[in-house]
């Protein structure tokens, strides 16, 4: 479940984001600046997905590196 997580951990975040905004407008009748804190909430899922994305290794830099065939 763990390997799970960390593989789709950046589409998870980019879910939450895009809906955070919708589901504070939803409970702007119970919370009055639940708007605000769903955009606020919403902001802060897309900027830590572009951190994990930015400091991920890349997964060809190992075939980059790798010697080419000589034919």
């Amino acid at each position: 479940m763990l390997h799970w997580v960390k593989r789709h951990l950046v589409s998870i975040l980019c879910i939450i984001g895009v809906m955070a905004p919708f589901i504070g407008m939803s409970l702007i009748d119970t919370f009055y600046y639940s708007t605000i804190f769903g955009w606020i909430i919403g902001f802060c899922c897309f900027v830590i997905s572009y951190i994990i994305v930015s400091k991920r290794p890349d997964e060809d830099e190992g075939a980059v590196n790798a010697p080419k065939e000589t034919i």
